[in-house]
């Protein structure tokens, strides 16, 4: 078992720093930067471009108009300023629906409906599809709230609405419950689009040498198994130097964006259950399990490929295979334990992202005690697998595939 996990090392060493002082990995690195770039000006430029929402005018008297706007005020106060359309005042004519008619028809008034008449008498005028669209429902909300204040105001003149009377607490458990789901769901999808983004280029690792015949050379100097093995921990390594650069540049932009807030900005208060320092740890051991158990599935089902033509075609159902899992242990956030649950924390190739979420919404410890090991022995039984079905098929050496290995033995490639 000493040599082979020597080999390993060895074989590990040998494809990190080929990988590294290759030119390729600068773009490696910066690849993601530019897309990440790219999402977040696309952003700005939709954020800059994107209309105020949908508009009203108001054709009416100064008394239904006045208490329209205060309606649609105390509604905005309560919720966002986008969830309701904007009033616009229009001083009535003689024929006030013609008047609307033609402010409807104006291309440069840019209005989706028109009110006009009075509280008890409301007329809204446009096109027959608004009585079910966000324009009509949320217009009917904000007449019915001026109606209300009205009613109001006439059975009590002069009154004011009574002062809430707060009674702080520590915390509320839904809001809790609804931070840490939100934790739990973040830690997913980081250890979800991380394997996603880095582990598929283990899909083309032995194409160039199976082409020129070094694969065969190596197994004929170390075993199989040590061979897969110091590829995976390779580029393990490779996607750790990845991780930290973009976790680096992300953590400056995070420390960037903190100073330019405005004074007495405070940022909430998220915390997994199970408390940062240990959830961090996790993150990275969930990580490396996750890249790992897939990355020596990616090499079994690479090492059967016998051209870059065919690894590519490979790429897609990998892909998808990759983002199953992923929706299987979407079950564990949020849910009652069940069938599809415990699904995901059995199965190794969703179990880190399930146990992610745990980590995120229980602060048991003694699960991933569990996990972990559990895990670990998927990665030996894959590596096992892909090395032997890779001695098989393409080596042509070896009369029966053994997945467990013979201690006492010496191991033959």
């Amino acid at each position: 078992m000493r040599s082979i996990w020597e080999a390993s090392l060895v074989i590990a060493r040998r494809d990190f720093w080929a990988t590294v002082k290759a030119r390729s990995f600068i773009f490696f690195m910066i690849t993601p930067l530019l897309v990440v770039g790219f999402a977040i000006l696309t952003a700005v430029v939709q954020s800059s471009n994107r209309d105020e929402g949908p508009k009203v005018a108001i054709v009416t008297d100064a008394e239904t108009r006045d208490a329209l706007i205060e309606a649609r005020a105390r509604l905005v106060a309560g919720t966002d300023e986008r969830e309701f359309p904007r009033l616009e005042r229009v001083d009535p004519a003689q024929d006030v629906r013609s008047q609307a008619r033609a402010l409807i028809g104006d291309d440069e008034s840019d209005l989706s409906a028109v009110f006009s008449g009075t509280l008890d008498r409301p007329v809204l005028s446009g096109p027959e599809r608004i009585d079910n669209a966000f324009v009509g429902k949320r217009m009917t909300l904000i007449i019915e709230e001026a109606q209300r204040n009205r009613v109001l105001a006439g059975a009590a003149p002069g009154s004011q609405p009574a002062a809430v009377e707060r009674d702080v607490t520590a915390g509320a458990a839904g809001n809790l419950r609804e931070v840490r789901t939100g934790v739990a769901r973040f830690g997913q999808f980081i250890v979800f689009f991380m394997t996603l983004l880095l582990a598929t280029m283990l899909l083309s690792n032995l194409i160039e040498e199976k082409s020129n015949k070094v694969i065969e050379v190596l197994a004929a100097s170390v075993p199989l198994d040590a061979i897969f093995f110091g590829k995976l921990l390779a580029m393990l390594g490779v996607s750790l130097i990845g991780i930290a650069l973009w976790g680096g540049m992300a953590a400056l932009a995070a420390a960037f964006s903190v100073q330019l807030m405005p004074a007495g900005f405070e940022l909430p208060d998220i915390s997994p259950a199970i408390g940062w320092p240990i959830y961090v740890l996790l993150l990275a051991v969930y990580f490396t399990t996750n890249y790992m158990i897939l990355g020596s599935l990616f090499l079994g089902i690479g090492g059967q490929a016998t051209s870059v033509r065919e690894m590519q075609n490979l790429n897609m159902p990998v892909t998808f295979l990759q983002m199953g899992f992923f929706v299987l242990a979407l079950t564990v956030v949020g849910g009652n334990l069940g069938l599809w649950q415990w699904a995901a924390f059995i199965i190794p190739f969703s179990s880190p992202m399930a146990m992610i979420a745990e980590a995120g919404q229980s602060a048991t410890l003694w699960p991933h005690l569990l996990a972990i090991p559990w895990q670990a022995f998927w990665v030996f039984l894959l590596i096992r697998i892909s090395a032997a079905m890779f001695r098989k098929t393409v080596l042509k050496s070896g009369g029966e595939i053994r997945i467990m290995p013979r201690f006492g033995r010496k191991t033959q490639s």
